[in-house]
């Protein structure tokens, strides 16, 4: 605080200016960042995925995944809606050894700059992180991921391999061609 003395007060008085500046808040809620993610993209349920092709994977040989999505569930799992405190995704993922997915659902939350799940039966927790374009980063946890299948479990971590991030981008075939699968359709390519 500064003190200009003998400004037009006279002798010996003081005035004292002080400068109080309130800015408006440009941080996003958490409601806003669930809806401009999880709300109606696309017209319609969510879906955000990534495939990777023959020359990607043999330029990555340590990378077992081929094929990985999420889609929002229409409500949770108690019938309540899905709200930006908690909301259910199915995960779901093809290794490039073969035809079949793996899925489990996820139980999520949205925190300030992202959101947060837990797979279910211990599978593990995984963060989305908003990218420039509309598209979400899917990290495995410190402990990393197991996702239940057919052929058995797969674990993914953080520490090893090279399937530790990935890049999703938001559509609409690879989640048609995983539902496809688990409700009975194998047809999966």
């Amino acid at each position: 605080m500064r003190t200009f003395p003998n400004l037009a007060l006279g002798t010996g008085k003081a005035l004292v200016i002080s400068v109080v500046s309130v800015l408006p808040s440009s941080a996003a809620t958490s409601d806003d960042l669930y809806n401009s993610y999880f709300a109606n993209v696309l017209d319609g349920a969510p879906c955000f995925a990534r495939s990777y092709d023959e020359p990607f994977l043999k330029e990555h040989p340590a990378q077992r995944v081929r094929k990985i999505e999420i889609d929002l569930s229409k409500q949770n799992s108690d019938g309540t809606p899905n709200t930006a405190d908690r909301f259910e995704i199915g995960f779901g993922l093809m290794l490039k050894s073969g035809p079949d997915w793996y899925g489990q659902a996820a139980r999520c939350k949205t925190n300030d700059a992202d959101f947060e799940c837990f797979l279910e039966g211990d599978g593990g927790v995984f963060r989305l992180t908003p990218q420039d374009g509309g598209g979400l980063r899917l990290e495995p946890g410190d402990s990393g991921i197991a996702i239940q299948g057919g052929a058995g479990d797969v674990e993914l971590n953080d520490k090893t391999g090279d399937d530790r991030a990935f890049d999703l981008v938001q559509s609409k075939e690879e989640c048609r061609s995983a539902s496809a699968f688990f409700d009975g359709n194998n047809n999966s390519d």
